[in-house]
């Protein structure tokens, strides 16, 4: 599997409160951490904008 160049990120908007969505451009790809239930990446490990940061995605069971 080839590593992703771009991935959805999700953060909570205190303003709105809400979830929104923001694309990530990808420098560097170090891997993912799974949902112990669904077993779909939960959270990725990458660098982007020069700095090394944990990018949090929707997983297959937060979307039912």
């Amino acid at each position: 599997m080839e590593d992703p160049k771009e991935i959805d990120s999700v953060y909570w908007d205190e303003e709105s409160k809400s979830w929104k969505t923001e694309k990530i451009t990808v420098e560097e790809y170090h891997g993912f951490t799974e949902c112990r239930y669904c077993q779909s990446p939960m959270s990725h490990n990458v660098k982007t904008n020069g700095e090394f940061k944990v990018v949090y995605v929707r997983c297959r069971c937060s979307r039912s």
